[in-house]
């Protein structure tokens, strides 16, 4: 059985669709939105939009490697091609965000007062925060929890232990039978040296595994694991989000 159930692709799929119409929409507004400073134009064009390109494209690479109603463990390259997207994923999440502070602040002329270093829209960075209107600094409460995950799993990619998909997990009936192959995996790797029965051994345990598409880093520091179908779907629509309010804050939606 599929780890979504059919009415949750559904609902997904749904939401997929509106992904590049969105970005495209974006595109769209760039000669209609009149900075009044190039540094802000720069990072908003170039830094916040082009990684909307980028998301969208690790989004459709994640799900057409491994499309939501996966059931079986994919290859391990599979496996590694979907990382290495879902890991980019990530770090232009958290870049759209940067580069929505720093918009922000060259425009409004903040960038001599407020040292780079604190240059950010998270609860710490108290002194662009306290620039915005009431209504904007509500909203960023409002996602402080989201803000939070973003910068756990993008300062684990970044400095710790990267993210990863756990190739599955062991049904209860099945972990006294995973365990036994694990050994007998080991002594023909390390003891008898046989590379061809350790590959058929791990092709054996790989057979007790249930896929479950979660994206992870650090089993002992991570708060959770996250159904990435799911989640980069919400983080897309989140940052979207995130940058036409940016636009309506500094007047420049039209």
């Amino acid at each position: 059985m599929a780890f979504l159930s059919p009415d949750h692709i559904k609902e997904i799929e749904k939401k997929l669709g509106t992904l590049l119409p969105k970005y495209n929409e974006m595109l769209l507004k760039l000669p209609f939105t009149p900075f009044q400073q190039e540094k802000a134009a720069e990072y908003f064009f170039h830094g916040f939009v082009r990684r909307m390109g980028t998301l969208v494209r690790c989004v459709d690479n994640v799900f057409a490697l491994i499309p939501m109603d996966t059931e079986r463990v994919p290859s391990k390259d599979v496996l590694h091609d979907a990382q290495i997207n879902i890991q980019s994923f990530f770090a232009n999440v958290y870049g759209c965000v940067d580069n929505l502070a720093w918009v922000w602040v060259y425009e409004k002329g903040l960038d001599k007062q407020i040292h780079r270093n604190r240059v950010g829209l998270r609860a710490k960075h108290t002194e662009v925060r306290s620039a915005l209107s009431a209504s904007f600094q509500d909203y960023l409460v409002r996602l402080d929890p989201w803000l939070d995950y973003i910068i756990e799993y993008r300062d684990a990619l970044a400095h710790r232990i990267p993210l990863y998909v756990p190739p599955g997990g062991v049904p209860e009936r099945h972990v006294e039978a995973y365990n036994n192959l694990e050994r007998s995996i080991r002594e023909a790797l390390y003891v008898r040296g046989d590379p061809y029965e350790y590959e058929r051994l791990l092709a054996e345990q790989n057979k007790l595994l249930v896929f479950h598409p979660l994206i992870s880093h650090s089993v002992t520091e991570t708060t959770a694991r996250f159904a990435f179908h799911v989640q980069m779907v919400v983080d897309f629509l989140t940052v979207d989000e995130m940058g036409n309010k940016m636009l309506d804050e500094l007047g420049l939606m039209r």
